[in-house]
């Protein structure tokens, strides 16, 4: 629908082969919309699809991205080896900027939580720098109930709280933030900037031949 959220968050991943990535991603999923049920009214947006062997990715992405309040990104560092999740997180960052200006916001809090699997200690300076990152690196396989974890429900309502904020402050701005949903495109690859300076290599480092 024009001129309305129709999503919370859009939850942001790569594409996973092994079950590390795909057990976070349903059990994070399903803490975060326990804590924002009583919080808010919308859902979460999550491509369920992305978790399938030989994903595609479907522009049709870009509407519920553009429909969605805020984003997490599930950061783990083949993240930034991914296009779609490049163009995912610029889409936002430029949403970011549009909507913070139209709701006369502080830039103190962007509207693009990272959520840290692996990867914490070297995040990319685009995250690094200017965002503040929940670090889940401690999660592993043995994790088979994140909603009795205290230590991780914690950091979920942390989350689910910072969502409520950001739809709560866009709420008065809502129909203009989200007028162009349906013709909004995520750019190109070719326009993504990089994640790391040039010098800088992508974590982690290979290891040299022996």
């Amino acid at each position: 629908m024009a001129g309305k959220f129709e999503y919370a968050c859009f939850i942001s991943y790569s594409h996973a082969k092994q079950d590390l990535v795909r057990g976070f991603i349903g059990q994070f999923k399903a803490a975060l919309e326990a804590s924002l049920d009583p919080l808010v009214d919308l859902p979460v947006y999550f491509d369920q699809d992305r978790l399938q062997g030989g994903y595609l990715y479907n522009e049709a992405l870009a509407s519920a991205l553009c429909q969605s309040a805020c984003m997490v990104a599930v950061y783990s560092p083949v993240y930034e080896r991914r296009p779609y999740c490049g163009r995912e997180f610029e889409a936002m960052v430029r949403l970011e900027a549009q909507r913070l200006a139209i709701a006369g916001v502080a830039r103190g809090r962007g509207l693009i939580i990272p959520v840290v699997l692996r990867g914490f200690e070297d995040l990319p300076p685009r995250i690094k720098d200017l965002r503040h990152a929940v670090d889940f690196s401690q999660f592993t396989l043995a994790d088979k109930a994140m909603l009795r974890n205290r230590q991780f429900v914690s950091k979920v309502e942390s989350i689910a709280q910072e969502i409520y904020h950001h739809c709560q402050a866009l709420q008065p701005v809502e129909a203009a933030a989200c007028s162009d949903c349906a013709a909004f495109l995520l750019p190109a690859e070719h326009e993504l900037p990089p994640w790391r300076p040039a010098h800088e290599p992508s974590w982690p480092p290979a290891f040299p031949n022996r």
